[in-house]
C-alpha cells in the first residue's frame, strides 16, 4: 500500500519526539523508508516547517561540519493528537466488526423495561451526527408505529429521506420547543462532556409524564480498567479528547441520569451495544 505524505509526517515527528535529528538521523531511524521517499525528506521537511509542525537550526555535527538539525515544533503535539483520533477511531471500527461476529452478552446487565409502543409525539437525537444506521431505525420507527417524528439538527442525509419529519430547532443547548411535548426520545452516540448534563435535563423537560428516554451508546465502560493499561489509556483520551468517538463512562452517565430521573436502568443489547434509560 502507497504511503500518504501523512503517514510520513506522522512518523517524522514520532521519531523527533525521542531527540532531534538531521536529515540523515531520521532517513536511518524511519523504517521500511524506499528511495523515492527519502528523496522528498528535504522538501517534506521544508513544508513541515512552514506549517510549524518542525522546527530547525544549523548545528556542528560530531565530525565537524555543520547540519540542520530538526525538532518537534509548536503544532506537533497538536497534529499528533489529531492523528491518534484517527487510529482510535479505526480501532472502534474493527472492534465493532468483531462485535458483530460474536454471540451472548458482553456484560451481565438487567433486562429492558417494559414499556409501550411508541406512540405520539417521538424525538431522535443523533450525535456527532445523523448517520445512515438512524435513519434506517427512524424509518422503522414511522413504518411500524404510529408517531409523529420529531429530529433535532436535521441534515442533508435527512432531507435525501422519504421520510416523514418535523425539525426541532435548539438555540445553544434549549430544544426549542414546549415542555411535555415528547412520549419518547431516542438519543444515538453522545454530546461533548460539558454539553451532557443539559442535554439530558433538556429531555427531561421536553418528555411527558412517564414518557421514556433511551440513550443508546456504542461503547461504554461498566468494568474498571486495570491502570496504566492500554484499556485505561483508551477509555482516559476518548472519552476526554474525543467524545465524538461515543466512548462513555457507565458510572458517570448513571449518576447523571439518576440526578434528574427516580425510575431508571441500563441494558444490552448486542454484544457491547449498551442502552441507558430512564423514565419521567
Amino acid at each position: 500500500m502507497k504511503e500518504s505524505r501523512s503517514d510520513l509526517t506522522r512518523k517524522i515527528l514520532l521519531t523527533l519526539d525521542h531527540n532531534p535529528a538531521s536529515i540523515y538521523d531520521l532517513v536511518y531511524s524511519i523504517e521500511n523508508l524506499s528511495d523515492s521517499k527519502k528523496s522528498r525528506l528535504p522538501k517534506l521537511l521544508k513544508t513541515m516547517e512552514k506549517e510549524n509542525l518542525v522546527v530547525s537550526a544549523l548545528q556542528p555535527g560530531p565530525l565537524g561540519p555543520y547540519r540542520r538539525m530538526y525538532q518537534k515544533g509548536p503544532l506537533a503535539e497538536e497534529y499528533l493528537i489529531e492523528t491518534l483520533r484517527d487510529g482510535l477511531e479505526t480501532l472502534l471500527h474493527f472492534y465493532n466488526e468483531y462485535r458483530k461476529a460474536s454471540s451472548g452478552q458482553l456484560y451481565n446487565l438487567e433486562k429492558a423495561p417494559d414499556c409501550s409502543a411508541p406512540s405520539g409525539n417521538v424525538l431522535y437525537l443523533a450525535y456527532p451526527k445523523i448517520t445512515i444506521e438512524d435513519v434506517n431505525e427512524m424509518r422503522d420507527l414511522i413504518t411500524k408505529f404510529d408517531i409523529n417524528l420529531f429530529v433535532s439538527g436535521a441534515d442533508e442525509i435527512m432531507q435525501k429521506t422519504n421520510i416523514s419529519y418535523s425539525v426541532i430547532r435548539s438555540e445553544g443547548l434549549e430544544l426549542q420547543i414546549a415542555d411535555k411535548t415528547f412520549s419518547e426520545i431516542r438519543m444515538r452516540g453522545i454530546p461533548s462532556r460539558n454539553e451532557l448534563p443539559k442535554t439530558v435535563s433538556e429531555c427531561k423537560r421536553v418528555l411527558t409524564k412517564e414518557g421514556i428516554l433511551i440513550i443508546k451508546t456504542s461503547f461504554a465502560f461498566l468494568d474498571e480498567p486495570k491502570k496504566p493499561s492500554l484499556a485505561e489509556f483508551i477509555r482516559i483520551t476518548a472519552e476526554t479528547l474525543f467524545p465524538e468517538l461515543g466512548l462513555i463512562e457507565s458510572t458517570d452517565m448513571k449518576q447523571l441520569i439518576k440526578s434528574h430521573f427516580s425510575k431508571s436502568g441500563v441494558y444490552e443489547t448486542n454484544v457491547g451495544d449498551v442502552v441507558f434509560w430512564a423514565m419521567k
